[in-house]
C-alpha cells in the first residue's frame, strides 16, 4: 500500500510570515500538533506545537523563526511500511507528503498509518468471533472453512478449542443465513454460535 492511499490530502498549511502567537491559537482550533510551513505551494519547513508553546511569550517571533526547516518528507510512491518506519524511528506525529515536482500535497499521520494497515488487513471492520462445535468425527473441517469463506466478507483467523470437536473462526461481516443454510446443504454435521469463550 503507498502513502498517497492513505495520506490526508491538501492539509491546512500556514506561511512562515504568520505570528507565532496566531499560529499556536490556529493548530489549537485545528487540534492539530504541527503545520506544514509552505510558501507558493512548496514545504519549506514544518512547525509543532512545542516549538510554538516555547515561543508564546515572544510576540515578536515569526513561524520562520522557530519551525524546523527542510524536514523528513516522504512522496506519494513510497510504502506505508517505510512510512510507519520513519514515524516510528524518529518519534513524529506525521510527515508531509511531496509530489515529484516538490509541492505539498498531504500529510500523513500516525492515525493515517494505522487506518492504512486496518483496512489492508481487513481488520476496518470488527472482527466477530464464532464458536464452531463438530458432532461427527467425520467433518471435514477446511470444508467448514470454506464455506465461511464463501458467507463472510473475510475469515481471518482459525483456532483450536481445548475441548474436542471446537473450534474458533474469527469472521467480518458473515451472513448467517446463508452460512446456516450452506452447512446444512452439505451436511456437515456442525452448529455455530457467535462469541464464546476461547478455551
Amino acid at each position: 500500500m503507498l502513502v498517497r492511499n492513505c495520506m490526508t490530502p491538501d492539509p491546512v498549511t500556514i506561511e512562515p510570515e504568520e505570528n507565532v502567537r496566531d499560529a499556536f491559537y490556529l493548530l489549537r482550533k485545528h487540534g492539530f500538533r504541527q503545520f506544514p510551513v509552505v510558501r507558493d505551494g512548496r514545504l519549506i519547513g514544518i512547525v509543532t506545537d512545542r516549538d510554538l508553546r516555547l515561543a508564546l511569550f515572544r510576540p515578536e517571533l515569526k513561524v520562520a523563526d522557530v519551525m524546523t526547516q527542510r524536514p523528513i518528507t516522504v512522496s506519494e510512491d513510497t510504502t506505508l511500511e517505510k512510512a510507519a518506519r520513519i514515524i516510528r524511528d524518529k518519534k513524529f506525529n506525521a510527515l508531509p507528503v511531496i509530489s515529484r515536482d516538490g509541492r505539498l500535497v498531504g500529510i500523513l499521520t500516525v492515525t493515517d498509518i494505522l487506518d492504512g494497515f486496518l483496512n489492508l488487513f481487513g481488520l476496518s471492520k470488527e472482527p466477530l468471533r464464532v464458536k464452531v462445535l463438530v458432532h461427527d468425527k467425520e467433518t471435514d473441517v477446511l470444508e467448514v472453512i470454506k464455506v465461511f469463506q464463501m458467507c463472510s466478507e473475510r475469515v481471518l483467523s482459525f483456532v483450536s478449542g481445548k475441548e474436542a470437536g471446537v473450534f474458533y473462526l474469527w469472521v467480518v461481516n458473515c451472513d448467517f443465513d446463508k452460512l446456516n443454510r450452506k452447512l446444512k446443504e452439505r451436511e456437515l454435521g456442525v452448529n455455530v454460535s457467535k462469541g464464546g469463550e476461547c478455551g
